[in-house]
């Protein structure tokens, strides 16, 4: 039997302990066998031992040599076969491509890089686990201390769902905060403003979301006027994007 590596890795990545909670985070996949995976940060393989053993055909992302070497020894078999294919690079170097599904306990210190990149990928479902604040602030609602940026592209790109809660104990090195499991659809939004415009309007709001979009934009809809841009819900905005596309051709 392959023992464990037990050691610290440079990119930041803390390592789940509890198979139960592996499993329940697999479960929220749906049918695995036969689809395909994109595992984000392999580790220690917890959940790359679920998925092969579930019958899918993993791509495993470990950009750690040591946790890479390690994989390759344990799952010797699955990579013959071709069931399994372990990459060493991080997601930021991986490039995009399409899967069935995309998997990742994401090291807390590049959440927003990898969240952000997911839409070049195709996929039909992700089950992500993040950090607590994090992942409350991509499902945050208008009006709520949490609400922000974040919470708008997120909108924007997926249906989100908080699934979960995993206390910061189930880990190892233990964290010092606790984590969020989060799923993630893609929503094929249609927009009426260009995407690099709306991020723009995004942007200035949810860095002036005391004021009224009167004050921050000048000339708005009627109705928006007296509007605090925190309290804006997201299709308002893509609204307001696309009145102000209209305006500012």
């Amino acid at each position: 039997m392959t023992t464990s590596p037990h050691f610290a890795t440079k990119y930041g990545q803390v390592f789940l302990r509890n198979r139960k909670i592996a499993e329940r985070e697999v479960s929220l996949l749906g049918e695995i066998r036969g689809k395909s995976v994109l595992e984000i940060g392999c580790g220690e393989g917890i959940v790359t031992d679920l998925l092969l053993s579930g019958g899918s055909k993993v791509t495993g992302l470990e950009p750690d040599h040591r946790h890479f070497s390690y994989l390759l020894n344990r799952f010797s078999g699955f990579v013959k076969s071709g069931q399994f294919v372990p990459v060493k690079q991080t997601f930021e170097e991986f490039p995009p491509g399409g899967f069935d599904f995309v998997f990742g306990n994401i090291p807390y210190s590049v959440s927003s890089k990898i969240i952000f990149r997911l839409p070049h990928f195709q996929f039909t479902r992700a089950v992500i686990m993040v950090q607590k604040e994090f992942g409350e602030r991509m499902v945050a609602v208008p009006g709520s201390r949490d609400y922000s940026r974040l919470s708008v592209s997120t909108w924007f790109q997926f249906v989100a769902v908080r699934e979960f809660f995993v206390s910061r104990n189930e880990f190892d090195p233990v964290p010092e905060v606790d984590s969020v499991v989060l799923t993630l659809m893609p929503k094929n939004l249609i927009l009426a403003a260009d995407r690099k415009f709306l991020e723009e309007v995004v942007k200035r709001i949810f860095s002036n979301r005391r004021k009224t979009l009167a004050k921050i934009f000048g000339k708005v809809p009627e109705e928006m006027k007296g509007i605090r841009g925190e309290n804006l819900p997201p299709q308002a905005i893509v609204d307001l994007a696309a009145y102000l596309k209209e305006q500012n051709p």
